[in-house]
């Protein structure tokens, strides 16, 4: 006995490619939500680790050692010049009489654009539409820490650090899509990341994770 062959008619084809279109339309914009975030979370990750960095050559040297935002090249050529600055999307390590450069992040690192491009990150932006934001950065930002041979700070009180990506939309505390992140410097030089949108009940019962 012979089987006669059958093929898909154009039909079903039609079908199917529709239903792959839908998908992908459906999970398309999900998963360029997801890279955003996770390109927010690395810069922060990255930031706290040189805060961290800082924190740790100060007491290895035991001497006082600096970590300033900036909007001049991080480079060891700046060392000397680079200025602190609270817009500054870029970041230096040097000592506190500015002779040793230590480590420099350029903000733009690990943001997918090109050297000369803008990076889409903002720390303690308040700017539209991070300006709508209930959980707003402060209003007396920080842009350089000295620790000294201690591991201590020369802060008065505790510096905050706010993470958003404008153009991706608002942070998830105001009801938007972005996961926006804090670090957290304390006076006694240690330094954490924290999720502003993990709500006070479940930071009470011991996730971690809140602020």
């Amino acid at each position: 006995m012979q089987r006669s062959g059958q093929g898909f008619s154009l039909i079903e084809m039609v079908v199917t490619v529709a239903i792959i279109g839908v998908l992908l339309a459906l999970g398309v914009p999900r998963f360029a939500e997801y890279l955003r975030n996770v390109k927010l979370r690395a810069a922060a990750e990255m930031f706290l680790a040189s805060m961290q960095l800082t924190r740790s050559e100060a007491v290895r040297m035991n001497t006082p050692v600096e970590f300033l935002l900036t909007t001049t090249d991080p480079l060891p050529a700046n060392v000397g010049t680079a200025a602190a600055s609270v817009s500054g999307s870029n970041w230096l390590v040097r000592t506190a009489d500015m002779g040793t450069f230590i480590d420099g992040k350029f903000g733009i690192e690990g943001s997918g654009r090109g050297t000369g491009q803008v990076t889409a990150i903002k720390i303690n932006d308040t700017s539209a539409p991070a300006n709508i934001d209930p959980d707003a950065p402060p209003a007396a930002p920080i842009s350089s820490i000295v620790f000294n041979g201690l591991g201590r700070t020369s802060l008065a009180n505790q510096a905050v650090f706010k993470f958003n990506n404008p153009n991706a939309g608002t942070c998830v505390t105001a009801g938007g899509p972005v996961r926006c992140l804090k670090v957290i410097v304390a006076i006694g030089g240690q330094a954490r990341l924290c999720d502003p949108a993990i709500g006070a009940a479940a930071v009470a019962a011991g996730d971690s994770r809140g602020c």
